[in-house]
């Protein structure tokens, strides 16, 4: 008896091991040589995949403030962003800012719908209108603006590419975002 406790405490221990490496295996703690994010610095100029699939890097949008958006495709948080997104669209069309909603690194691991379904079904109008464009993130892009992996976390870019606002989640800070655009534009 005594030795099936010990082996069952060994097999617990080593899936604890295997669940901690799978889970910081592609996370920003990991890299190497990454700039992480922060207010006032520099956005880094990291690469991310279109809808289209085509690929765009960050600098594209110089000259106009971005909102750099990362989310999980299985996120409830994030389906409410999209909804809150898709009603309040037009705060940010009329200014002609765009919101690049990139999904993290491979869904952080878990299995969601592709991005571009993901925001043509909770944003349609927003997606449709052009201000939404749904992106997918590579590992660095997700190393240097989530570390932490966050579900749902946004960063406002000037359009000289300083970061101006971070803030989470998109659909209870919606408010603390439109004041943050509003005063840097």
């Amino acid at each position: 008896m005594k030795n099936n406790k010990i082996i069952i405490a060994a097999i617990v221990a080593v899936a604890i091991v295997a669940i901690l490496v799978f889970l910081t295996s592609g996370r920003a703690g990991t890299a190497t040589g990454v700039q992480n994010v922060t207010v006032g610095s520099l956005a880094p100029n990291y690469h991310f995949i279109a809808a289209n699939g085509s690929t765009v890097s960050l600098s594209a949008y110089r000259g106009h403030t971005t909102v750099l958006w990362f989310v999980t495709t299985w996120c409830p948080g994030c389906v409410q962003g999209d909804e809150v997104l898709n009603q309040s669209y037009q705060f940010f069309r009329q200014r002609g800012i765009k919101v690049i909603e990139v999904e993290l690194y491979k869904d952080l691991g878990y299995n969601g719908p592709l991005i571009s379904n993901f925001v043509m079904s909770y944003a349609p109008a927003a997606y449709s209108s052009g201000t939404v464009i749904p992106a997918i993130s590579g590992y660095n892009m997700t190393a240097a603006y989530d570390p932490k992996g966050y579900l749902d976390i946004y960063y406002v870019i000037s359009s000289n590419g300083r970061v101006l606002y971070s803030g989470s989640p998109l659909a209870s800070t919606l408010g603390q975002l439109e004041n943050a655009i509003n005063v840097s534009t």
